[in-house]
């Protein structure tokens, strides 16, 4: 009878808890009894080896379409009752952070430290989440990111995902092998269509439509390796209950298919600047053969990979269009859809909004609206791309009331700062939830290009998504703090306050956020992908000793480490700046010995903040190249993929092309022996010309730093190797470099 009334009384708790949560929906807290919950057992036996059996898992039946969860005590147990296994998944996170203080990161590499005797919950307590979708990913993020990861990365990404709640996962991996099928139905060869294909870092652009062949061909290998590794993420997505978003046909074809095909329509769109052999071309989907692509891709991929109903396509990314009209644009986005809708009744169009917020002046209202209004209603679902920025749903009244996700991007070419506007989106995003006229907002996402160093920020946005009380960010970082120290420590929780009024504040991570190392050389300025954050670097550094004054407890965490790392990087990167004024100063001054002062103290600056880096195994070159290499089965296979892997990171294109550094990462090995190298090329540049009296040929010294590019990038690991594993003692080398540098912070 006690037993009985005491779960009577946890399920009255329950209801009212979730009535507060929710009051206007409700859901049911009646127990499945016998459940089986297979993947969430995976989940906890992957993170917290050997305790699966501390665990009772129970599916509560849901009234309505909002995913909830329950955590309590149950004797030495822990029970996490949940509508569905996402919201169990986001139970387990909830526990793990609150109660065990335990980080999970999307990387596979770093270590979960699991207690030896699972915490009590002190009372039972649950959350209720208020948005029907969760999106993640982008197109560029499996480049920036996962371009070389194999299943044990998924794995682990998958698992964060199911975690943080996350149910609308972009799944884009693999498509060339669907494409190749296809593209042999309209009298395509496997070569020529291997040929069309670029290399694999390019892959995201080209499915863009914005560059073909460039670093091909895409070896067969490599395209039959990602079809089956797309295979098991849709697997394990689907068994999470996760609804992935596979592509679809948006008008990018290969020129082959000219000559067999002469009439068809298409218009050259160009290849990011890697010369007119690699331009994409694009086919008028007015032209009969868009329809019939875009049928025999949706129904190849349905057939090989089922379906989930959300296809995306992005006719005009970064791209004219071949007419403004809005009649033209509606009757291109009606084709689009109708071939979606032939082969899947049930289609829903997702369309990220980054081009109609980028080309803001083409894409004017009547224009957007002609576009949506052609699909029937909430069959297109735009992805608001960068609302950190720019929210485009207020600027169209709310996409003229088409379904939308309000996206935070958050980071371009997954460049290494720290930078996030934390402050400023605990205040846009309770906003647009509660503006009256938000009209259709359907859920939250992000939409970031890599995963850099803030991963904090993504995972506060999928929080808020079930915690309004996350918007009390003060109260959020305190939780986050305990967390990455392993237990509750008020000196880490200072310093993260601390690092939220000066880095995570308001700024928003621009295109090209970097740092003066990673700056084309200069004396003056810096380069076009090296914008600097708009702080003063003084407060960061004052901020860095406070880390240093963690309890032993947290010291000895792998999170509280690592972030340690990241925050003494960023401090030593900052001082770069003041290194190269000087320089310029002693330059113009013909003061030759301040001029080898400063240079000395710059190289010197990158080697230590290349001796930092090289602790943490995702800021490793060596770790991007071994992953890379590890696709080839010959020595001639694996110097190709590494001459794609140094590429992406560095020129992006050929020599001297124009997104050279948009992708500039602070690692370990590149600092060393690029960016270090291109400003001792600089600095040996000056010497010759210091006493000239006339300003450095800029313009001279470019074509000797592109040629060094381009030699460094088609350099292999027999001329030059870097360790694939982190290496020394993090607290001690932090320590060192701190006392060695402070007197210029």
């Amino acid at each position: 009878m006690t037993s009985f009334l005491q779960k009577a009384k946890f399920y009255l708790i329950a209801l009212i808890l979730l009535t507060v949560l929710n009051p206007h929906k409700a859901i049911s807290a009646t127990v499945t009894e016998n459940d089986d919950n297979t993947e969430i057992k995976g989940i906890i036996n992957r993170l917290l080896p050997g305790k699966s059996s501390y665990f009772i898992l129970k599916t509560i039946p849901a009234k309505t379409s909002r995913d909830s969860f329950y955590v309590q005590s149950r004797g030495d147990k822990i029970l996490i009752e949940a509508t569905n296994p996402l919201a169990m998944a986001k139970g387990l996170n909830y526990y793990l952070k609150t109660y065990c203080h335990i980080s999970v990161s999307w990387y596979a590499d770093e270590a979960i430290v699991v207690p030896a005797k699972l915490p009590a919950i002190d009372q039972p307590t649950g959350e209720a989440c208020r948005f029907d979708k969760r999106f993640f990913l982008n197109y560029c993020t499996f480049g920036y990111t996962t371009l070389w990861w194999q299943w044990r990365d998924w794995e682990r990404l998958i698992d964060w995902m199911a975690l943080n709640g996350i149910n609308m996962p972009l799944a884009i991996t693999g498509q060339e092998y669907i494409w190749q099928r296809v593209w042999k139905k309209f009298g395509m060869t496997e070569e020529q269509s291997r040929a069309f294909f670029t290399g694999p870092s390019h892959l995201p652009w080209q499915r863009m439509g914005n560059l073909d062949r460039w670093l091909g061909p895409l070896p067969q290998t490599f395209i039959d390796g990602q079809f089956a590794l797309q295979k098991q993420i849709l697997q394990r997505e689907r068994s999470l209950g996760m609804k992935p978003i596979l592509p679809a046909f948006a008008g990018h074809v290969p020129k082959d298919l000219i000559a067999k095909f002469p009439n068809m329509k298409v218009t050259d769109l160009g290849s990011y600047d890697t010369d007119p052999e690699n331009d994409a071309y694009f086919l008028d989907p007015m032209d009969p053969l868009f329809v019939k692509i875009q049928k025999a891709y949706l129904s190849e991929q349905e057939k090989l990979l089922g379906t989930d109903h959300y296809y995306g396509a992005d006719p005009f990314n970064e791209m004219n269009p071949p007419s403004w009209e809005p009649a033209y644009l509606a009757s291109v986005s009606k084709t689009i859809y109708n071939g979606m809708k032939a082969i899947d009744p049930n289609a829903v169009w997702v369309q990220m909004g980054w081009t109609f917020y980028y080309d803001r002046k083409h894409w004017t209202n009547p224009r957007l609206e002609a576009m949506i209004k052609a699909v029937p209603p909430n069959k297109m679902l735009l992805l608001d791309y960068f609302c950190e920025q720019t929210e485009v749903w207020r600027l169209t009244d709310g996409f003229f009331n088409a379904p939308y996700i309000w996206c935070y991007l958050g980071n371009f070419g997954g460049n290494t700062q720290l930078a996030a506007p934390l402050l400023k989106m605990s205040k846009l995003l309770p906003a647009a939830e509660k503006d009256p006229n938000h009209r259709q907002m359907d859920g939250i996402g992000t939409t970031l290009e890599g995963f850099g160093v803030n991963q904090f920020m993504f995972e506060w946005l999928f929080d808020y998504a079930w915690n309004a009380n996350a918007a009390n960010v003060n109260d959020w970082m305190k939780q986050y703090a305990d967390s990455r120290g392993g237990h509750h420590d008020e000196v880490l929780q200072s310093a993260w306050l601390k690092l939220m009024s000066v880095v995570y504040n308001s700024q928003v991570s621009g295109i090209g956020l970097g740092n003066m190392i990673q700056s084309e050389p200069m004396l003056k300025g810096h380069g076009d992908y090296s914008s600097l954050s708009n702080y003063e670097y003084s407060a960061l550094s004052n901020i860095l000793p406070s880390f240093f004054m963690a309890d032993s407890t947290t010291k000895s965490s792998p999170q509280y480490q690592r972030d340690l790392v990241l925050v003494e990087k960023q401090v030593l990167v900052n001082l770069a700046s003041s290194f190269r004024d000087s320089i310029g100063k002693a330059y113009y001054a013909k003061d030759t010995r301040n001029f080898e002062k400063f240079t000395k103290l710059f190289t010197s600056l990158c080697d230590d903040v290349d001796l930092v880096a090289s602790t943490q195994s995702d800021l490793l070159l060596g770790s991007w190249v071994a992953k890379a290499r590890a696709f080839g089965t010959t020595p001639l296979e694996k110097d190709f993929y590494e001459k794609d892997a140094r590429v992406l990171i560095t020129t992006w294109g050929g020599e001297a092309n124009v997104n050279t550094d948009y992708a500039a990462k602070d690692w370990s090995g590149l600092i060393k022996t690029y960016y270090k190298a291109r400003w001792e090329l600089f600095f040996d540049y000056l010497r010759k010309t210091i006493n000239a009296g006339t300003p450095p040929d800029m313009k001279e010294f470019g074509t000797q730093r592109a040629k060094l590019e381009w030699q460094w990038v088609g350099k292999n690991e027999t001329e030059q190797s870097f360790s694939s594993q982190p290496q020394g003692d993090i607290l001690k080398i932090c320590l060192d470099l701190y006392k060695k540098w402070a007197l210029y912070l």
